[in-house]
């Protein structure tokens, strides 16, 4: 199943392509699945496993679409799975195509069982993720929220940790918090015209430059989330011995020096965890080399902590940048979901599955650095989780060839223990 849904390109849509497929599947198995579009190709699949409604239902959740490989140095094709040297190649393998194969099989295993479940098991594969969710679970939240109503919501995210050598896992995650994502178009005007009479007026691409330096030197303040606390005290102890004082200080409430605030933000994972981060990453201007442009505009992604607010970041780069004719303005509708405590049963029940399948691994509740479809649930006041994803070592978690770069792969060897700690919290919430 996961090489049939790699083989489909959703990176620019055509999520309902990929779903077709998995519905053959399910209506083999006797279930009536349903492919909702909110737009020509952007399917959502939603289906439905019925229990005897003594509790609320559980929802497996994950996203159809991937993020898009132009321009990337791929050393296989990337929509073609491939093994090789012990790692599975292709688009999607990690994220999230990997969580649909596996979440399907679990559906199709109780279904062919006929197993006599507590809940209902709804599964539901969603577009549009990677680029706002807008498509995809937003739109199926907003247009057939009774589909989808849960009281306990998995999606991948959680992420597992090997120790040096990848033969043993030391943490596995469990997802109670994420970041807001936020896209801003930072943008100058100019009247155009023709580059060979080029006037101070038209002069807005190095505007646009100088306004862009600005933003990259913002520094928010690092602070810790009580979210965040347990990960960050184990983040600490396997960080350099300059970063984990800093984040040792911030858990203490107190303030860094600038040395310290360098030194951790020097490390892009601890980073990541302790501060709003925004960052450059598209640029537009002159649609012809001899024509000047009418507009520049550049697109700067934002991660924000769950206590801050994009509104917050928006007065902030505005006022970094200081020049009334660059505007800053959201390019995206980007909600997050508040960050939770893990209900201590559920823990208790994740913690006793992780012992069985991982022994000897801390369990880590965390907060996410990125986004995904369960703050549309957390919004909802579901107890949405973000459950075990691929196992890594920090060296290869840092690497990019795990999610969104070239070469997305995930080992071999760890897939099967992964299947068998979702299959064990599944069953252990459904029947």
């Amino acid at each position: 199943m996961l090489e049939q849904l790699v083989a489909v390109d959703t990176s620019h849509g055509h999520e309902t392509d990929a779903l077709a497929l998995v519905a053959e599947r399910l209506r083999g198995a006797g279930l009536s699945p349903q492919v909702l579009e909110s737009g020509p190709g952007r399917g959502n699949l939603v289906v439905r496993l019925r229990g005897d409604g003594s509790k609320r239902p559980l929802l497996l959740l994950a996203n159809a679409d991937v993020v898009p490989v132009e321009g990337q140095p791929w050393t296989v094709p990337p929509f073609k799975l491939t093994e090789k040297d012990g790692w599975l190649y292709g688009r999607g393998v990690n994220d999230n195509k990997g969580h649909a194969a596996i979440f399907t099989a679990l559906v199709l295993e109780l279904a062919r069982e006929r197993a006599h479940l507590r809940r209902d098991v709804i599964l539901a594969l969603t577009a549009d993720e990677e680029t706002g969710s807008a498509a995809g679970a937003a739109w199926v939240v907003k247009n057939h929220p009774e589909l989808v109503d849960a009281e306990i919501v998995l999606t991948g995210g959680g992420d597992t940790r090997l120790a040096p050598g990848g033969d043993k896992a030391e943490q596995v995650g469990l997802g109670v918090a994420e970041k807001t994502f936020q896209s801003y178009r930072i943008s100058v005007r100019g009247p155009g015209g023709h580059s060979s009479m080029p006037s101070p007026a038209s002069d807005i691409v190095p505007r646009l430059a100088r306004a862009l330096v600005k933003v990259a030197e913002v520094r928010f303040t690092a602070h810790a989330l009580a979210a965040a606390r347990t990960q960050l005290e184990v983040e600490a102890k396997g960080a350099a011995p300059a970063v984990g004082a800093a984040v040792r200080k911030l858990l203490a409430g107190q303030a860094l020096a600038p040395a310290e605030d360098e030194a951790l933000a020097a490390d892009p994972e601890r980073n990541a965890l302790l501060r709003t981060t925004c960052v450059t990453t598209m640029l537009k201007g002159s649609p012809q080399d001899n024509v000047l442009p009418t507009s520049a505009t550049a697109t700067t992604n934002c991660r924000v902590m769950p206590d801050e607010t994009p509104a917050g970041v928006r007065e902030r780069l505005a006022a970094a940048i200081g020049d009334p004719a660059v505007t800053v303005e959201p390019a995206s509708d980007v909600s997050s979901g508040p960050a939770m405590e893990p209900d201590r049963a559920f823990e208790k029940l994740y913690r006793d599955v992780a012992a069985r399948h991982f022994p000897g691994a801390v369990v880590l509740p965390t907060m996410l650095p990125s986004m995904t479809d369960a703050r549309f649930f957390r919004l909802k006041g579901a107890r949405a989780y973000n459950v075990v994803d691929t196992p890594f070592t920090e060296e290869e978690s840092s690497s990019n060839h795990v999610a969104h770069g070239p070469d997305e792969r995930r080992p071999v060897r760890w897939l099967a223990p992964t299947v068998a700690f979702l299959r064990d919290l599944t069953r252990s919430l459904a029947m």
